[in-house]
């Protein structure tokens, strides 16, 4: 798993995906919880309507 490197001044040759992943599961996980506890606490039973603006037509009515 871990290399031993003894020439400190060259690049790495193979770079590890595994913390970039980790930050952004850790994140997407994050996310989702704060919008479920969110929903959860904001629900009081009542139903949300969302009325769309009436568009005219072509005949202008």
């Amino acid at each position: 798993m871990f290399t031993r490197r003894t020439d400190r001044l060259t690049p790495e040759k193979r770079a590890s995906a595994t913390f970039p992943i980790a930050v952004l599961l850790l994140a997407i996980c994050a996310i989702f919880v704060y919008l479920t506890i969110g929903g959860a606490l904001l629900e009081d039973g009542k139903d949300t309507v969302v009325y769309t603006p009436q568009i005219a037509d072509a005949t202008g009515r």
